[in-house]
């Protein structure tokens, strides 16, 4: 369960975490009134589910209550990065210092949660990663012991914060990790964590994912507005659900396609444990055809950015021939210029893999073949 950023405010509120003062708007004229009840500069922003929406306009910064709603009727109905903006979040503007990146995200191939700071805020973590590495600290606090004061200690010590933030910053840390625990998250993330000329720590945005099998699902669900209890489903999760098909998007760049909830999330473990970064999580289901592979091919692939497509299938009730049939159809009618990598075994495989060897996809033969042939090529694109 992906939370819009409005959504994940509400659970660092229940946590205990500072946020600026906002209202969700659903009109101009209601983001307008929030302008003006916050003392006329404030922060609009879209709220959809994909980042960057900095980069990408989503994200104005307004002077007075007309501002705001000029500026909310330019993004409301428009789309970006193709979802379609309905609701923006009018926050105030604060007066900045520093900004701090936080978060706490499970680490499939390590099994347990990491928490990741970095002295430097406000820009995507991945552009951190790569331009400034020593920048970034992390601890692995086990998942039964549980976060340790020593590793909140290190973590701060190791980024030379200064002695004026390091209490606070020890606190909202610690906070952060039990939200984390407490509502079953696979990540809470705090970009950026501002250190206000007020001298105060604010969470100014966030990202939050649940797992939808938590236990701790209810608890999210009441925390919810009445009208948002199912969470926010991005434009091709809605296409996928329309036509039956189980799809969540992810943050990496490999497109996943396999059938059965088990056999996509093992591919998805193997994927991330050699280093790829699965995409999303497409199950096919039992017994689908070559039409809707096709459909499936085309969901996947809709998405921007990616770098590869493995498929994965285990032909039982799923014929591989009509899976090797609906992926080569989906390649004539719509160019892809990606590499694509199918593992194909069961029922029909010897006729689904000729169909691939007739149109030059050659089939890898083991789960482990095809993750490493997807991972290194999608490298070669990058």
């Amino acid at each position: 369960m992906r939370l819009l950023e409005y959504e994940g405010r509400l659970l660092l509120q229940e946590a205990d975490i500072t946020v600026p003062n906002g209202e969700v708007a659903r009109t101009p004229r209601e983001a307008k009134s929030i302008a003006e009840r916050l003392g006329g500069s404030a922060v609009v922003k879209a709220q959809v589910p994909v980042g960057g929406r900095g980069k990408a306009g989503g994200i104005k910064v307004v002077h007075n209550p007309d501002e705001a709603e000029g500026s909310a009727a330019g993004l409301i109905g428009t789309k970006l990065k193709g979802e379609t903006i309905s609701k923006l979040l009018t926050v105030e503007a604060v007066e900045i210092e520093t900004e701090f990146y936080l978060s706490v995200i499970l680490d499939r191939a390590k099994k347990g949660p990491v928490i990741i700071f970095s002295p430097e805020g406000g820009v995507d973590i991945e552009e951190v990663a790569d331009r400034n590495p020593e920048k970034i600290f992390k601890v692995e606090p086990d998942p039964l012991i549980g976060l340790q004061p020593f590793m909140i200690r290190e973590i701060i010590y190791r980024a030379h914060t200064s002695q004026e933030v390091f209490k606070p910053l020890y606190k909202v840390i610690q906070k952060l990790y039990n939200a984390y625990r407490r509502f079953g998250a696979t990540l809470m993330e705090i970009n950026p964590l501002a250190l206000t000329t007020k001298g105060e720590l604010v969470a100014l945005d966030s990202k939050v994912k649940i797992d939808d099998d938590s236990g701790a699902m209810s608890e999210v669900q009441e925390l919810l507005p009445e009208s948002e209890k199912t969470g926010d489903k991005t434009e091709l999760e809605r296409q996928a659900n329309q036509i039956g098909l189980q799809y969540v998007e992810l943050d990496g760049d490999i497109g996943i396609i396999g059938n059965g909830a088990g056999l996509v999330m093992s591919t998805l473990d193997v994927l991330s444990e050699k280093g790829g970064q699965p995409a999303n999580f497409l199950d096919l289901g039992g017994g689908a055809d070559s039409e809707l592979m096709s459909k499936a091919f085309e969901i996947v692939t809709a998405k921007e950015g990616l770098t590869g497509v493995f498929i994965n299938i285990f032909g039982g009730l799923t014929r591989c021939d009509e899976v090797a049939s609906g992926l080569v159809e989906a390649l004539s009618t719509k160019e892809i210029d990606l590499p694509v990598v199918v593992r194909l075994t069961g029922t029909n495989e010897k006729a689904g893999r000729d169909i691939l060897r007739e149109h030059n996809i050659p089939p890898a033969n083991t789960l482990d073949e095809g993750a490493n042939k997807i991972i290194q090529r999608s490298q070669e694109v990058r």
